[in-house]
C-alpha cells in the first residue's frame, strides 16, 4: 500500500468519523430516516469525500442494507434499536463504520455486546492475524452475554471502489479460515453483528432496500437507458448508489422509464435488505483498520 493511498483512506476515516459523531445527535424519536442519511451524506461530501454508499438505516429486526427512498415518511419510533452504517471514500479508497443507537428500547445490553465485540477483535490485531482468531474472539464475546452471533453476515475486505471484495471475516469461527489471514497492504471492516437468544442467528433478504449497483460492464444500446447507465457509472462506479441521489430526475418520466429498463434487463440489481430470520433486533458495530507491514491503524 502506497503512502497516498494511506493517506486517502485516513481522509476518508476522518469524515466517517465526524459524520458517525453527529449521528448520535441526529437519532432521537420521530425524527425522519431520510432527514438523518442526507445529513450523513452532506457531511461526508462537505469534508472533501463521497459517500462510499448510501447511508444505511437499519431499525431492529433490519440488520442491513437499508435505505429511505426519496419523499419517505419512515421516522424513528421510541423503542428502537437503530443501526447506522456510514462510508466515504476519497479516490475510491474506503472508510467503512457503523454504530447502532438504542432509542429507548430494553435491547442496550446487545449493543454493549457488539460494541465489546469489535473492541476485543481490534484489540488482538496484528499483521498476519489468523482470520479464525478474529472471528472466535467476536463469537466468544457475544455468547458470553447471552446472545447469538448473525452467521451469514461478516466483516469484509475493502479494496478501490470496492466495498467488499477479497476475504471476509466472519461473526463465527470456522474452521475453513484457519489458514487464512489478514495480509499487510489491505484494508477491512471488522463488523460484529448479534441478535437475541431467541433470534435466529441468521438474516434473510427481502427485496425494498433501496440500494442499487451496476451488474455489466457495458452499457445497453436503448438510448436513454445508455445514457443513465453512463452516468451511473461515471459518478458511482462499482459503488452502491440509490435512487433518490437522482432528486431533480426522479418523477421525470424518461428517467424513471429508462431505471426500470436498467432494472428489467439486469444492468443494475438491488440489494436485498437482511432481515433477521425471526424477526429479533439486531445490533452491529463496525470500524475499517488499515494492516501495514509493522502495524495496525483504526481509522473510522
Amino acid at each position: 500500500m502506497l503512502e497516498d493511498e494511506i493517506e486517502y483512506y485516513i481522509k476518508a476515516g476522518k469524515a466517517v468519523k465526524y459524520a458517525k459523531a453527529k449521528v448520535k445527535d441526529l437519532v432521537k424519536a420521530n425524527t425522519r430516516l431520510i432527514d438523518i442519511c442526507e445529513k450523513v451524506e452532506q457531511t461526508i461530501r462537505n469534508l472533501g469525500c463521497k459517500p462510499a454508499f448510501p447511508c444505511n438505516i437499519c431499525i431492529n429486526e433490519i440488520a442491513a442494507h437499508y435505505t429511505p427512498p426519496a419523499k419517505s415518511t419512515k421516522h424513528i419510533r421510541e423503542g428502537s434499536l437503530v443501526k447506522v452504517d456510514i462510508g466515504a471514500h476519497y479516490n475510491g479508497f474506503i472508510a467503512d463504520s457503523a454504530i447502532t443507537l438504542n432509542v429507548n428500547s430494553e435491547h442496550e445490553e446487545l449493543t454493549t455486546a457488539v460494541e465489546e465485540a469489535l473492541e476485543n477483535a481490534i484489540k488482538i490485531l496484528e499483521p498476519n492475524i489468523r482470520i479464525a482468531k478474529i472471528s472466535g474472539t467476536i463469537e466468544k464475546t457475544i455468547k458470553y452475554y447471552g446472545f447469538k452471533p448473525i452467521i451469514n453476515l461478516a466483516g469484509h475486505q475493502l479494496g478501490q471502489y470496492k466495498v467488499h471484495t477479497g476475504k471476509i471475516i466472519p461473526n463465527i469461527k470456522s474452521f475453513r479460515d484457519i489458514f487464512n489471514r489478514l495480509e499487510p497492504g489491505n484494508a477491512y471492516a471488522i463488523e460484529p453483528f448479534a441478535t437475541t437468544k431467541n433470534g435466529a442467528g441468521e438474516v434473510i433478504g427481502k427485496r425494498g432496500g433501496h440500494i442499487y449497483h451496476l451488474t455489466q460492464n457495458t452499457p445497453p444500446k436503448e438510448t436513454a437507458a445508455k445514457n443513465l447507465y453512463l452516468e451511473i457509472k461515471r459518478k458511482y462506479k462499482t459503488l452502491p448508489f440509490t435512487k433518490r441521489w437522482f432528486k431533480d430526475k426522479i418523477g421525470n418520466p424518461k428517467f424513471e422509464k429508462a431505471f426500470k429498463y436498467l432494472q428489467d434487463k439486469k444492468y443494475i440489481k438491488e440489494y436485498p435488505a437482511m432481515i433477521e430470520a425471526k424477526g429479533e433486533p439486531v445490533a452491529q458495530a463496525e470500524h475499517t483498520v488499515i494492516i501495514t507491514k509493522k502495524e495496525v491503524i483504526v481509522i473510522t
